[in-house]
């Protein structure tokens, strides 16, 4: 009788440690440290790193871009210039170069790896830099052709300015390149000019100019108003020009 009560009881303890163990909760494993992640990553396929001599390895930061995504940054030394795996063909300067990577673990997992914001080391390869807005402009320079003046345009570009037009006035007054120069373009423009201020209104450009614009001679003035206001009217924004010398109108470029 003894026995098979102590058998009832330890199916009913057993029972009841089992019930105990299937309610209780499993804590999920935990998160991978994502900067040892990212240094074992470095320190075993980053071969800027492990093939050109990289040394001492130091974290910097750590950003937690979304949930479980984050950016690792290390510093770094490499004993070799370049980056990617040395060939045995390749020149490399053997000189220190200080490196910065930023390497993306997600979920445990190493997804991307930057060094200096050029070299892709996951991929192999350098990182295209993207293409900047590039605009074109004519500037309207001399040019002299069977013995006749005319104003001529050669073009600029540049990155799109926060103001083209002031920035396209700005490129007539540093006047023609050399190569311009020797190609016959030259300028009435006294090369001390600056700008002073300029503005749309209705369809009028208003340009300022100081004391060095001001110039006499039918020919030169001429010259000046053509290369100024074709420079300018070639804006959508820009009907018509009007040019003054330190805030004055009257009296200005006159034959």
């Amino acid at each position: 009788m003894n026995k098979i009560l102590i058998a009832v009881i330890l199916v009913v303890v057993i029972g009841f440690i089992g019930f105990l163990i299937s309610t209780m909760e499993v804590p999920e494993p935990l998160e991978e440290d994502p900067v040892a992640v990212a240094e074992a990553w470095i320190s075993e396929n980053a071969a800027t790193f492990t093939e050109r001599g990289g040394t001492n390895l130091e974290h910097v930061d750590t950003t937690e871009i979304e949930e479980n995504v984050y950016e690792v940054t290390f510093t770094f030394e490499s004993a070799f210039a370049g980056y990617g795996p040395l060939d045995e063909d390749e020149m490399a300067a053997q000189v220190i170069t200080p490196h910065t990577i930023v390497v993306t673990v997600e979920n445990g997992e190493v997804t991307g790896a930057i060094v200096n914001e050029e070299y892709d080391e996951i991929a192999g390869e350098m990182v295209e830099a993207p293409e900047e807005d590039m605009v074109t402009v004519d500037v309207y320079f001399v040019f002299v052709e069977d013995a006749m003046e005319e104003t001529r345009a050669v073009q600029r570009e540049f990155p799109v300015p926060q103001d083209i037009k002031v920035y396209t006035l700005h490129e007539l007054l540093a006047g023609p390149t050399e190569e311009e120069k020797e190609e016959g373009y030259s300028t009435a423009i006294d090369e001390n000019t600056t700008l002073l201020s300029f503005h749309t209104e209705n369809g009028v450009g208003y340009a300022d100019f100081s004391s060095e614009l001001d110039a006499s001679g039918s020919a030169t003035v001429t010259m000046i108003r053509e290369q100024i206001e074709r420079t300018l009217t070639q804006f959508d924004a820009v009907d018509e020009v009007v040019i003054s010398i330190q805030g004055e109108t009257e009296d200005i470029l006159q034959p």
